[in-house]
């Protein structure tokens, strides 16, 4: 399987990017023409009122640097205001290509995660075989058990306990016990395992209890 390159993805990143420096830009640049029109603006009130209390020609040229401020202030307010949908009308090319890598790496895992499925169905149905086994084993232990003590028990007067109960396995146990760890896989070390990825504290500790 070839390895997953992004290409699209890394496209979009970087327009991604370089939108938010431009907004930045113009945000940074909008503010500064706006602190220049007020000086101008003030300038030019100044230059107005001395007009008049001096009785001399207004600085035209104030003025025409006040219009053409208010005039790259409008356009960059205008491309502020543009850019979202710029950037947007450039991002819906793209979503075709990102749905195809997005499905280009989900195929690229494809053979890693196949593996491990097969690695646990296989030791599920090891373990769902020895569970069976051991359950044979159980019930031939318990009749073999009967055969030999029953008789003699009975002859002796002595009580003894079902012998299906010796080395007894149970599905309904809802936890491990400390006091009764069994082999049986339980619905809290499934938890542990699939929603906080570790094994359970009472699995760790008895991992070699039924080493001989």
């Amino acid at each position: 399987m070839e390895l997953f390159k992004g290409d699209a993805i890394k496209r979009v990143n970087k327009l991604l990017d370089k939108g938010e420096k431009r907004r930045t830009k113009l945000q940074e640049n909008i503010e500064k023409l706006q602190e220049d029109a007020n000086l101008l603006y003030q300038a030019v009130q100044d230059d107005f009122n001395e007009t008049i209390l001096e009785d001399k020609e207004p600085n035209k040229k104030l003025q025409s640097d006040l219009d053409k401020v208010r005039g790259e202030l409008q356009t960059a307010q205008f491309q502020l205001s543009q850019i979202d949908t710029v950037i947007e009308a450039e991002l819906e090319k793209s979503k075709k290509d990102i749905d195809r890598e997005r499905r280009e790496f989900r195929d690229s895992k494809h053979e890693e995660f196949q593996e491990i499925f097969d690695e646990l169905n296989q030791a599920k149905i090891a373990y769902l075989e020895k569970m069976i086994e051991c359950r044979k084993k159980n019930s031939e232990y318990a009749n073999e058990h009967s055969k030999t003590f029953r008789d003699i028990s009975h002859r002796l007067g002595l009580r003894t306990d079902d012998p299906r109960e010796h080395y007894r396995l149970s599905i309904n146990m809802r936890f491990q016990r400390d006091e009764y760890y069994s082999p049986i896989l339980t619905p809290d070390e499934h938890r542990d395992a699939f929603m906080d990825n570790k094994l359970s504290y009472l699995t760790a500790k008895n991992k070699d209890k039924f080493k001989q």
